[in-house]
C-alpha cells in the first residue's frame, strides 16, 4: 500500500474515532437539554481531542515498538509485561489530566478525585481495545506483505518458466528449417533465396514480438502462412496443407508462438506428401474466440522415433496463459492425429 495512503488512512480513522466520541458525548446530553456552539468548543472539543491523542499515542507505541520488537522478537509474557508497564507510565499522564488540565477547561468526567490507582484502570479502559486493534491491524499488514512476496516470486517463476518453454520452442524449429534451406542450397534450388526470405520473416516476428504477452492475432496468422511456406519450399512443392481461415480478424491479440508446436508436429510426424490426404489446418476466429482444428495422417515411419517436447510445452504454456480460458484435446488415433484448440481472447 502507497505511504501516503497508509498515513491518510490513519488520519481518518482517528477522525471518526473522535467524531464518534463528540456524537455519543452529545447524545448523553452533557451540554444539557440546549446545544451551545460556545460550550461545545471551548469544553466537549478540546477536551475529546485531548482523550482521542492520549490513545493514538498508545495506540502507536503499541503498533510501532511493542508488537513488533517485543511480541514478534521476543515471546508473549514479554510483551504483556511491556503493556503492563505501557498502561503504568501512562497512568500518570491520565491522572493529571483528569485533575489539572480537564478542571482548567471546565470539565469534570469523575465526581470523586483520582488516584493513581484509579488513574491506571481509566488508562487501561482506555486503551484496552486499541490493544486488539493494534495487533489486528499488524498481523493484517504481515499478511499482506507476505501475500504480495508471493505473488511476486510467484510471478518472477512464472516469467522464468514462460521463457524457458519459448527458449526450447524456437531452436527446436529453426534447426529444422535450416536444415530444409541447407538442403535448397546444396541444390542450388531457385527457391532458397526466396526461402531465406520468408525465415528472416519469421525471425524477426520472433525476436521483436515474441517476448510481448500478447500480440495482434493478425501477425500470429501471418507468422503460421510463413512457417507453411517455408515447409512448402523446403519439400520443393510436394507438401499437401490445407490451411483455411475462416471468420474476419480485427482487433484479436493471441500469446505469440503458441501454435506453432501443433504445425510442426503436423509435419514431423504426419504424412503431407499425399494430394488426396493432406494436412489439414482449419482456423475460426470471432471477436472473442479463436478456434484451431487441425487434422493429419499419422507416418507410422517416424522421423524421430525419440519423440519430442514440443505439444508438453504448448500445454504447458496454454496452462499458464490461458488458466480457465482454452480448451485443448488432442487425440491421436490409428492412422490420424487430430488436434483441437480453443482459446477466449478476451482480456
Amino acid at each position: 500500500m502507497n505511504k501516503r495512503l497508509f498515513f491518510y488512512l490513519h488520519i481518518g480513522y482517528w477522525l471518526l474515532v473522535l467524531m464518534q466520541v463528540l456524537l455519543v458525548a452529545l447524545g448523553t446530553g452533557v451540554l444539557g437539554t440546549h446545544f451551545d456552539w460556545r460550550l461545545f468548543l471551548s469544553i466537549v472539543l478540546p477536551v475529546k481531542a485531548l482523550q482521542i491523542a492520549c490513545s493514538a499515542m498508545f495506540f502507536y507505541i503499541n503498533y510501532l515498538f511493542l508488537i513488533p520488537y517485543v511480541l514478534k522478537k521476543g515471546t508473549i509474557l514479554k510483551y504483556i509485561l511491556s503493556l503492563v508497564g505501557g498502561i503504568i507510565v501512562f497512568s500518570p499522564l491520565y491522572y493529571l489530566m483528569e485533575q489539572i488540565v480537564y478542571p482548567l477547561i471546565g470539565w469534570k468526567s469523575y465526581d470523586m478525585d483520582l488516584d493513581l490507582f484509579f488513574a491506571f484502570i481509566v488508562a487501561l479502559g482506555a486503551n484496552f481495545l486499541n490493544i486488539f486493534l493494534g495487533l489486528l491491524l499488524s498481523y493484517l499488514m504481515d499478511w499482506r506483505t507476505i501475500r504480495a512476496e508471493k505473488e511476486v516470486v510467484e510471478k518472477e517463476h512464472l516469467k522464468t518458466e514462460l521463457a524457458f518453454l519459448k527458449s526450447q520452442v524456437n531452436p527446436h524449429y529453426l534447426f529444422n528449417t535450416i536444415n530444409d534451406i541447407y538442403s535448397l542450397t546444396q541444390q542450388q534450388s531457385e527457391e532458397a533465396p526466396e526461402a531465406l526470405l520468408k525465415l528472416s520473416e519469421v525471425l524477426r516476428y520472433m525476436l521483436r514480438e515474441s517476448d510481448d504477452p500478447y500480440v495482434p492475432l493478425a501477425n500470429e496468422i501471418d507468422y503460421l502462412n510463413n512457417v507453411i511456406d517455408l515447409q512448402k519450399i523446403g519439400q520443393k512443392g510436394n507438401s499437401h496443407i490445407d490451411f483455411k481461415l475462416v471468420g474476419k480478424i480485427e482487433h484479436q491479440k493471441i500469446a505469440p508462438v503458441i501454435l506453432i508446436n501443433f504445425i510442426e508436429n503436423a509435419f514431423k510426424h504426419g504424412i503431407f506428401k499425399n494430394s488426396e490426404e493432406p494436412i489439414q489446418i482449419l482456423v475460426t476466429i470471432d471477436k472473442q474466440a479463436f478456434h484451431l482444428h487441425l487434422r493429419n495422417k499419422i507416418n507410422v515411419a517416424k522421423k524421430d522415433r525419440t519423440g519430442g517436447i514440443g505439444l508438453v510445452n504448448v500445454q504447458r504454456r496454454l496452462a499458464l496463459i490461458y488458466p480457465n480460458r482454452h480448451k485443448l484435446l488432442i487425440n491421436p488415433q490409428t492412422d490420424t492425429f487430430v488436434v483441437d484448440l480453443k482459446i477466449d481472447l478476451y482480456d
